[in-house]
């Protein structure tokens, strides 16, 4: 036996295979509600950015007319209602419907909701949400 050599075994073994799958589960788990979190609250962040801006043009057209507009904004069906009352545009038309009320000219109420279905609600001034 002297001329016989040992060939070593290539590949993984069945068991370090399943240990590895078991790892990656672990990992996957961990990972995807954490992910679907942070996209989650990116979006309501642009909402609420987008809200904002609106803030700005509404307290430039109650200095002008003396009370809030109202009005709605929705580029997939052709409404531009809010865009004719405080000449506001989103900065991107990303599917997003912006709905805006004017409360007895003292306060008035955004909703923006955006193609997944999404919903932010602020009533300013003080852009708390809406209870």
């Amino acid at each position: 036996m002297a001329g016989c050599r040992r060939v070593p075994s290539t590949g993984f073994s069945l068991l370090e295979l399943l240990i590895v799958l078991a790892i990656i589960a672990v990992v996957a788990a961990i990972a995807v509600p954490i992910y679907r979190d942070y996209v989650a609250t990116a979006r309501d962040a642009a909402l609420v950015r987008q809200v904002r801006t609106i803030e700005v043009f509404q307290e430039d057209y109650k200095l002008r007319t003396g009370t809030y507009g109202a009005g709605r904004y929705d580029a997939a069906n052709g409404i531009g209602t809010l865009t004719a009352a405080i000449d506001w545009k989103p900065s991107s038309d990303d599917g997003v419907v912006y709905e805006v009320t004017a409360n007895r000219g003292e306060s008035w109420t955004a909703r923006a909701t955006d193609s997944a279905g999404r919903t932010i609600c602020r009533v300013f001034p003080g852009g708390r949400p809406c209870g």
